[in-house]
């Protein structure tokens, strides 16, 4: 296995993107879902920039950004606009978060590990859906010819989800939901990335409509570690 001298390219691979799969009422009697993946590689970011299409509950267009905040620590920002399937308005969302590493790869163990936390909102439809996802990312790179390495990754999350206005007789739902991530990047370049993630939810509040994200991430040449 590599160890982190034989891997420079794991630490700008992170997708910072913090997991907002955020809900929109239409006025029927349960809420209606919209999600997409996070998107989160196992390693801090010193600072890249992720543009990325997703679908399977509709249409996202995603824009993420991570910047670094120390050693094996950076935080991030996600924003986009979103719109569902079916009657559902088009929708607004950000969030914000946090990544830390927990743990590096080395000869000895294969896995890299990063602990993640954030909060993000959604509007639209006269109503504002909330999450709160906390997790883990877990992978492994594997190096191929000159700069280019492929890392497939897993992401567990247990959620806090709330809605307002999602019911009928507008009260607040709010409850907990496991979801998780299956992903792999393709590292092209020093400084450009392709990665594809999908999401799997099972919150009452954001549903259960499975999501497929495919994004491009650019690191600044100065920010690229050797």
């Amino acid at each position: 296995m590599s160890s982190r001298s034989r891997r420079p390219a794991l630490s700008r691979l992170v997708v910072t993107g913090v997991l907002l799969a955020l809900a929109l009422p239409v006025g029927a009697a349960q809420a209606q879902a919209y999600n997409y993946p996070a998107m989160q590689l196992p390693g801090a970011s010193e600072r890249d920039y992720t543009a990325a299409i997703a679908g399977g509950g509709g249409t996202t267009l995603l824009f993420q950004w991570r910047e670094g905040a120390g050693k094996g620590l950076h935080f991030s920002l996600d924003a986009g606009l979103a719109d569902p399937k079916g009657r559902l308005d088009p929708l607004l969302f950000v969030g914000g978060g946090l990544g830390k590493e927990l743990l590096r790869a080395t000869r000895d163990q294969p896995l890299d590990l990063l602990f993640t936390a954030g909060a993000g909102a959604a509007f639209g439809g006269n109503a504002t859906a909330l999450r709160v996802p906390v997790g883990v990312s877990i992978g492994h790179t594997f190096g191929l010819d000159r700069d280019m390495s492929i890392t497939p990754f897993v992401h567990p999350r247990v959620s806090l989800d709330a809605c307002g206005r999602c019911r009928r007789d507008n009260e607040r739902d709010v409850t907990a939901s496991l979801n998780f991530d299956l992903g792999a990047n393709w590292q092209v370049t020093r400084q450009f990335a392709v990665r594809m993630a999908a999401s799997f939810t099972g919150s009452e509040v954001v549903g259960t409509d499975e999501t497929l994200a495919v994004g491009f991430t650019w690191t600044p040449a100065g920010l690229v570690r050797r």
